[in-house]
């Protein structure tokens, strides 16, 4: 079962991730028109091969198109798994990195 919090403050999108992300419950994650993203996976419990190739291929559509995603990931679980998307230790250093951009 996955959930997600979505937030929205000063122009960043902030998404939680809390549960199992998988081939079903990828793709809407991320459908928005949003410039900046901060995907926050610190309670995501597992994900798929085929989620992990997703949000590699969409982050690096994304940063083509119209902005930047960036995981927050406390625990380093996406160093190796989520390669093509840069990481950030907590919320607060995501918000302080597209306050400069903005």
């Amino acid at each position: 079962m996955l959930k997600t919090n979505m937030e929205f403050r000063k122009g960043i999108l902030f998404i939680r991730i809390k549960g199992d992300l998988s081939r079903d419950t990828v793709k809407g994650i991320i459908d928005s028109d949003f410039k900046y993203i901060v995907l926050n996976i610190d309670n995501m419990y597992s994900i798929d091969s085929y989620s992990i190739k997703y949000l590699n291929k969409l982050c690096k559509k994304f940063e083509d198109t119209r902005g930047k995603i960036v995981i927050c990931d406390k625990f380093n679980i996406s160093k190796s798994l989520l390669k093509d998307i840069p990481k950030i230790n907590n919320e607060y250093d995501a918000f302080r990195l597209f306050e400069r951009m903005i």
